[in-house]
Parts: structure tokens; sequence; C-alpha cells
């Protein structure tokens, strides 16, 4: 194996657009995200939690620990308004052209609004806030100190040990994709999460590695189509969640709303598992070399 070129300058790079783009999410808040905002910052979480697991290994095991968990910990504080952001769209959406059905999915909506989880506390996310900062400041320094940007020179051992260590654990996710097979309900989810991994750690070394790289388009399908079923799948439960704590002539209502949410919700599944074969018959045998 020929290790890439660089690999430690271009993970500092990489730690560096993602700090530069979350304080660019964070800027553009007036008050607690929600929608698109939160979606993105949400993600934007994951895309640093997915650089500090992936290349967290330099230049020592574990180096990237602290990193990863502080932004996991945020990302997750913020999951459950995302959540019910997310089945408030989609009850006014699905139902907006069934006038029987739209005025319950109007008011499930609105309910949710009054009644959801409020999210963490302001001190509560502060707090999250700046340990996520400090690990971030710790891990670029601990990356500066292993090469020297102006004069190209780099920590050749490790250099090779990054590279060594990023390509085992992309072959181990996609080993562990291919293992789990076309997931069924059950497994949607979990697979969803080893191609968003796999997804972003090919991203990354880019050019680098690029066979695998072939790879991205049908990962970010599965990705898509798996969230669109894991959303659906998800509003089941939130539905049935409101039905239970609402008076009798209110939670037949509610329930009604059930058959076509669950129709769409195997739809949706179906999309997925389809994607999921095309992706597949594309892993197998690939090779994760460096070029």
């Amino acid at each position: 194996m020929t290790p890439p070129p660089r690999l430690v300058p271009r993970t500092a790079a990489a730690l560096s657009e993602r700090r530069a783009r979350l304080d660019a999410l964070l800027a553009r808040l007036s008050g607690s995200p929600s929608g698109e905002t939160l979606h993105d910052l949400r993600v934007a979480l994951r895309r640093i939690a997915a650089l500090a697991r992936l290349t967290g290994d330099a230049p020592r095991k574990g180096s990237g620990r602290a990193l990863r968990i502080a932004a996991r910990d945020l990302r997750r504080a913020l999951s459950t308004r995302r959540t019910e952001d997310v089945a408030r769209s989609l009850l006014l959406r699905r139902f907006r052209r069934d006038p029987r059905r739209r005025p319950v999915a109007e008011r499930l909506a609105a309910r949710l609004a009054r009644e959801g989880d409020p999210g963490p506390s302001p001190a509560r996310t502060r707090a999250l806030l700046a340990r996520l900062r400090r690990a971030f400041t710790r891990r670029e320094v601990a990356l500066a100190r292993l090469h020297d940007p102006i004069n190209g020179t780099a920590d050749k051992g490790n250099e090779k040990g990054l590279a060594k260590n990023v390509r085992r654990r992309l072959c181990r996710a996609a080993k562990q994709l291919q293992a789990a097979g076309v997931p069924g309900p059950a497994g949607l989810h979990p697979a969803r999460i080893l191609a968003r991994d796999l997804r972003y750690g090919l991203e990354f070394t880019g050019t680098a590695m690029p066979a695998p790289a072939a790879l991205v388009p049908l990962l970010i399908d599965f990705q898509d189509t798996a969230g669109a079923a894991h959303d659906l799948s998800e509003l089941v439960a939130l539905v049935r969640r409101l039905a239970g704590r609402s008076r009798t002539a209110d939670r037949r209502a509610a329930l009604r709303l059930l058959p076509p949410i669950l129709a769409a919700e195997e739809r949706a599944l179906a999309r997925a598992q389809a994607s999921s074969k095309r992706l597949l018959a594309r892993l197998k045998d690939m090779e994760f070399e460096w070029s």
C-alpha cells in the first residue's frame, strides 16, 4: 500500500473547514435552531464526529475521541426537536389535499408544537458548545505538531499510520454494510448510519482513493431513501403516542391518519431496499486502496 501524500495536512484542512462551517451556521441563528437551519447544524455535527472517528488515531490512539463525543452530545441534545419538526412538516404536507383528514393533521401538528420537547436549556447548550470548541482547539493543536504547512513537511510515521487506520476503518464499514445485507424495517436505520459514515469517509479521502469514490452517489441515494422511510416510521410512533394521550373521539380521529402514513412508509421502505440492492451490488469486491 502506498500512502497518499500529505494525509495529515488533509485532515487538518478538513477539520478547519468543518469548524468554519459550524461557525457559519451558528452565526445565522437568532434564537433556538429550527427547520432547515437545525437540520444543517446536525449534519455539520455528524460530519465533525465522523472525521474525528476516522482520523482519531493520529498522533495517538483515541486522540480524536474528545472531539467526536463533544460533537455527538451536542447533536443528540438537538435530535428530539428535529424529529418533531420533521413530523409536523410531514403531517401538514401529507394531508394538505385531504379535506377529511387535514383538520386532524393540523391539530396534531399544533399539539406537537405545544407539547413537544423544548430541547436543551440555554445553559446546557452553551456548556455543550463550549466543550465542543475546546475539543476543536485541542485537536487542531495536536495535528499542527505533526506537519509544517509552510515547508510542506510532515511526520512520516504519522502519515503512514494515519493512512493505514483510515483505510482499515473504511474497509470495516464496507464489510459491516455488506454483512447487514438488504435491511428490513428494524435494520434500516443502522444500515443508514453505516452508509453515512462510509460516505463521509470516502468524501474525505476523495481522489486519493479513487475506486471507491464511485460508491458515493449510491451511498447518498440509500441514505436519502432510508432517511425518508425512517422519518415516516417515527411519524407513525408520534401519531400513536399523541392518540394515546387524547380523548376517545380525538383518539379515533388521530388513528384514522395511520393507514395512509403506513402505506407511505411501506413504499418508502421498498425504495430504500431497492437502493440498498444497487449499493451492495457495487460494493461487492470493491477494493479500498490508496492511489
